[in-house]
């Protein structure tokens, strides 16, 4: 018959074949991929028990236990599969997760450390500015709305001249919701108000005469600093929990740093053409053409 010598029937029977003879050995043994079993230990019971007590604030009942492992047993045989399915390449949230366990057990372990008095004192002596009692300032200012002026900047020197000279009356600015006083603010209070480097730089002012514009989120301002209470430095006996606060910190800080250089050295690090471009465009300032 001329079906038989067709090569197509050929080929289909060898695939069927092939495939069952595949699919027969696949079920006779053990799926090799698979690996260790997924196992629940007796601390794992235990941080199950202790978790949902500090949130119940009673002990789980028995059937209550029951499925807090069977949910436990679930997502770890999840896990697994979603593992072996390459479901955990290339996620940004699993990575950063991962990234974030290891940064937790490297603060951990600069937590263990205690310092010497002596190396508590020597910190304090190198930041004895973050230890110190806020400077506090009072002024008053002159607000300049650019959306309201044509010339803002050119209208605060103008009348910041005439504010200067003597015998010359106040001339008004334009209204601000926050006010035009504030009497004794720390650098901290003026920055949450008018943002950092407008503080950082009315702190730098000198009582007794106006001086600006000084540039805010919210336009210009002149400003005139009426009083200046410098910062002061606190004995280390009265701060010394929060310099052991801030070594330890500090001490996370270059643990993590020390940490990420080996590791540099361990895997290395590369960028390609493509990246090295994008970064090499993104430093290179733009040229504004008129």
């Amino acid at each position: 018959m001329t079906l038989f010598r067709e090569p197509l029937l050929h080929f289909a029977v060898i695939g069927a074949v092939l495939f069952g003879g595949y699919s027969w050995l696949h079920d006779a043994r053990p799926d090799a991929a698979a690996g260790e079993p997924v196992r629940i230990g007796e601390g794992d019971v235990r941080w199950l028990k202790q978790t949902w007590s500090s949130q119940w604030l009673r002990d789980p009942t028995a059937t209550e236990l029951k499925g807090l492992v069977h949910g436990l047993l679930d997502e770890r045989l999840l896990a697994r599969e979603a593992k072996e399915m390459g479901l955990d390449r290339d996620d940004t949230i699993i990575r950063r997760r991962l990234a974030q366990k290891l940064k937790f057990v490297i603060e951990d372990t600069a937590q263990l450390a205690e310092p010497t008095d002596a190396e508590l004192r020597q910190f304090y002596a190198a930041h004895r500015s973050h230890f110190a009692t806020q400077g506090r300032l009072s002024f008053k200012q002159i607000y300049f709305d650019p959306e309201n002026r044509a010339d803002a900047a050119a209208d605060a020197q103008i009348v910041l001249a005439e504010l200067n000279a003597p015998g010359k009356p106040q001339p008004l600015g334009d209204r601000l919701l926050l006010g035009d006083r504030f009497d004794d603010a720390s650098e901290l209070a003026v920055s949450g108000m008018f943002g950092a480097d407008f503080a950082r730089q009315v702190f730098a002012v000198e009582p007794g005469q106006w001086r600006g514009p000084v540039e805010s989120g919210y336009g210009l301002h002149l400003v005139f600093v009426t009083q200046r209470t410098a910062a002061s430095p606190r004995p280390f006996e009265t701060m010394k929990d929060n310099v052991l606060a801030g070594w330890r910190r500090a001490r996370q800080a270059e643990l993590s740093r020390e940490y990420l250089g080996e590791l540099r050295k361990k895997y290395g690090v590369e960028l390609d053409d493509g990246a090295k471009a994008a970064l090499s465009s993104a430093l290179t300032p733009k040229v504004v053409r008129k």
